[in-house]
């Protein structure tokens, strides 16, 4: 008897579940989700094995974006990525699938892009209502910074913005931050990020290659 009662418990490890007290997000393939509550994540600190993000129940605040597979031709495609939009909506002891509609051509994702369909599902299958906004940056992007970002979309006054946010909500234990000082790359180093820099001008177009031009003056 005891035997069978391990065996119980062992499977019912497999068998997928939410647990109630939080909010439990899974991503449709090519969504992503960029921030949580005013701040930027990792998916290693904050993803479970399946992909999923579990959140507090109450008000919450993501930073999403959707990555689509465009036809170029009958055998050729390209990676081809939305904007990052701040969805604000309220839940509590759910599991919300993220969906958004197919997209496999230019016009589609520019459509979603000037009017996107973001779906927010629960696991009674009914679409939560939410507030959404733009989190636009101008110019050549390397990185960004979405934790700055975010703080001052929070003060906008948008009507996905969180003004009295709690950055620390998610389920995450964060170690004391160490400020150590820069440590210059090695010559080494440096000419392989230079021989890459010049790669990748190369292979850019002419708008692209002024943008990438007029980044580089301003950073100055």
């Amino acid at each position: 008897m005891q035997s069978f009662s391990k065996k119980i418990a062992l499977l019912t490890c497999f068998i997928p579940s939410v647990v109630f007290g939080d909010v439990t997000i899974k991503l449709n393939q090519g969504t992503d989700i960029l921030a949580v509550n005013g701040k930027a994540v990792e998916r290693s600190s904050l993803f479970d094995s399946t992909g999923s993000l579990r959140l507090e129940n109450g008000k919450n605040q993501i930073v999403v974006e959707y990555t689509a597979e465009i036809e170029e031709s009958s055998d050729d495609s390209i990676l081809e990525t939305s904007e990052s939009y701040v969805l604000l909506f309220e839940a509590k002891d759910t599991e919300i699938k993220l969906q958004t509609p197919k997209i496999t051509n230019h016009y589609d994702l520019k459509q979603f892009n000037q009017s996107p369909q973001w779906m927010l599902v629960d696991s009674q299958g009914r679409t939560l209502p939410y507030q959404s906004g733009i989190l636009k940056k101008e110019g050549f992007q390397l990185a960004r910074d979405y934790t700055a970002e975010l703080m001052k979309f929070n003060q906008s006054g948008a009507a996905a913005a969180m003004p009295a946010l709690r950055v620390e909500r998610h389920q995450f234990n964060e170690q004391p931050v160490v400020k150590k000082s820069a440590e210059p790359a090695s010559n080494a180093d440096q000419k392989m990020i230079g021989e890459m820099l010049q790669y990748w001008y190369q292979q850019a177009d002419e708008p692209t290659r002024n943008k990438f031009k007029s980044w580089i003056k301003t950073s100055l």
